[in-house]
């Protein structure tokens, strides 16, 4: 009897291991901030926003047209929903957007357009919330809003960082906008420096962008082309340690065989400094 017990014993212990393993992983991949997005995308209403309606909101952040909350009122309060969920999702630390990039060019990136779409449908919140007085939950959305907008970026390549970058620009010219029409408390500047303060110096990481944009395979390239590509991906990364590189990176692309399609490192570089410029800009304001 104590043999059995010993032998059940042991097999217990044996396989106890396995299982709380597995529980981890499942625990650890919910806690995953883009999957509270998706959820987020899901509930996205009547959300489509035009080329001409981006150019109005870009007319608002810019102050040469005002806010008409009766012009976007239903599209917000349809969309409510969502950007609470998203706003949810900006409390997990973790964001994984699980794209298997060995699929190559035909990898699904819709996230990346989803996502633009409901950042900027955010801002239209944060604007509504602050016509209607509510400026405590307009600077909370606007906060959670650049945040966000920072996990856009998380593992992606050049698109994704680029289409981060538009709505981090979006959301500081929001809170440019907050400064200049209402009179914000300090803890409500609080609010914003916090999560300012969350994305460092650049706000995102544009080496990483670029190593995974070439870990991206490209079918059907010579080995002279494969060789090329290989020696622009080393001096494309390097470039952002050392940004005198540039010119010699150009003259690698413009020699480089022409069935490669390479991203002009010079706008990588103009976008990744106006980025850097705005930030310092809000942060200053927001002192």
């Amino acid at each position: 009897m104590k043999t059995l017990r010993l032998i059940l014993l042991i097999v217990l212990c044996a396989v106890a291991p396995p299982g709380s393993l597995f529980a981890q992983q499942n625990a650890q991949l919910g806690v995953n901030a883009a999957l509270r997005y998706w959820s987020a995308f899901a509930e996205m209403q009547d959300s489509a926003i035009s080329d001409q309606q981006a150019k109005e909101l870009n007319a608002i952040l810019d102050g040469t047209a005002p806010y008409d909350d009766l012009k976007y009122k239903d599209l917000v309060a349809a969309n409510r929903s969502a950007v609470e969920t998203m706003a949810r999702g900006t409390t997990i630390p973790n964001c994984d957007w699980g794209v298997d990039y060995a699929l190559g060019p035909h990898a699904p990136v819709e996230y990346v357009r989803k996502a633009l779409t409901l950042g900027r449908l955010n801002v239209l919140y944060a604007f509504h919330l602050l016509q209607n007085g509510d400026k405590d939950a307009a600077v909370h959305a606007l906060a959670v809003g650049v945040l966000f907008s920072h996990d856009v970026a998380n593992g992606g390549t050049l698109f994704a960082t680029l289409v981060a970058k538009n709505l981090l620009v979006t959301h500081l010219r929001g809170m440019e906008f907050a400064l200049h029409v209402e009179q914000l408390s300090a803890s409500q500047k609080s609010v914003l420096q916090k999560a300012l303060s969350q994305l460092g110096p650049d706000a995102l990481d544009w080496q990483a962008a670029v190593k995974h944009e070439f870990e991206v395979p490209v079918s059907g390239l010579d080995t002279k082309a494969s060789a090329a590509l290989a020696q622009i991906a080393s001096a494309y990364e390097s470039m952002f340690n050392d940004p005198s590189a540039l010119s010699r990176l150009q003259r690698m692309i413009a020699s480089a065989p022409q069935t490669l399609s390479i991203p002009n490192p010079q706008r990588v570089l103009a976008e990744k400094q106006d980025l850097v410029d705005r930030l310092s800009q809000v942060r200053s304001l927001l002192q």
